[in-house]
């Protein structure tokens, strides 16, 4: 029952809350005979360490979880959510050749006798980290069989968020066609009834100001990423400095140069203070190339 309280906050977006009761079962009698609650407990609070943008801790934790069962015991559910927790973290991290790597371990342990909604999540985090590689054949691959494997019918929240996070893989891979719309169309429609988390919302937000920005409604985007950092005291410090991030290129597209600059500055910091090195040095990036582009 403490576990299903942990899942439940994670769920509702109280992540330190989640952490704490993780930490609980972490430490629990019963996890210290069972090496399986022990890998579910530790993954679950890697969940909710990087909920918070405690990326470094979030997968040391992480590490340990995957390391927690032993080879062969992959079919299990700790297993397979322990190594889940690894690949999103890495990813998250900006550790994207070592997330690829681990999500191939990942997909090997679905097999027949698999359920078909963890088999969806497996798919869905290795898409996401396929995503992250630049693998985007692989990538739509296995986001497809996770969208195959996952039904709106057993679990609409679920279904929300795998299409909410689907989409915004497919922007950042600059697929701007007619499945991306379709996945944000979905997360809107399945999130409009059942009342996500304030976070997923604003995620959400930042997901449609993305799809107006690449196709050209800057109005459209701007407008809605003004009402997206009207909540940034919410805002978990990774996904704040993606919110920048994206605030900062809509400006710079708009040609207000210096408060681009700025977002970028700021956003570079979040990412950094999240432990989302590749993330910072992407927005350090586009700050020298603004920077250049300015002097010229």
């Amino acid at each position: 029952m403490t576990f299903l309280m942990g899942e439940c906050q994670l769920e509702l977006g109280q992540m330190e809350d989640c952490s704490e009761t993780a930490l609980q079962l972490v430490s629990h009698p019963l996890s210290l005979e069972d090496p399986e609650l022990a890998a579910k407990a530790k993954a679950l609070r890697s969940l909710g360490l990087q909920g918070q943008g405690l990326l470094p801790q979030a997968l040391q934790v992480a590490r340990a979880a995957a390391l927690e069962l032993p080879d062969g015991d992959v079919g299990g559910r700790g297993k397979l959510e322990a190594q889940q927790a690894l690949v999103a973290v890495l990813a998250e991290s900006g550790n994207f050749d070592d997330a690829w790597t681990e999500a191939e371990v990942l997909a090997s342990m679905v097999g027949d006798d698999t359920g078909l909604e963890k088999a969806g999540k497996a798919y869905w985090s290795v898409g996401n980290a396929a995503f992250l590689a630049g693998r985007h054949s692989e990538a739509t691959h296995y986001h497809g069989l996770a969208s195959a494997s996952l039904s709106p019918t057993n679990d609409v929240s679920l279904w929300a968020l795998f299409n909410k996070a689907s989409a915004f893989m497919r922007l950042t891979a600059n697929l701007v066609e007619p499945e991306t719309l379709q996945c944000i169309e979905r997360a809107e429609m399945a999130i409009s009834i059942t009342g996500g988390t304030p976070q997923d919302e604003i995620e959400l937000a930042i997901t449609r100001a993305y799809w107006s920005f690449l196709t050209g409604d800057l109005a459209a985007a701007r407008s809605k990423m003004n009402a997206v950092m009207g909540k940034s005291e919410i805002m978990a410090p990774h996904i704040e400095g993606e919110a920048l991030f994206l605030l900062a290129r809509i400006l710079r597209a708009e040609g207000h140069l210096a408060a681009a600059a700025d977002r970028f500055a700021l956003s570079a910091h979040l990412f950094e203070t999240a432990g989302a090195g590749a993330r910072a040095e992407q927005s350090r990036r586009f700050l020298t190339q603004l920077r250049e582009s300015a002097d010229d």
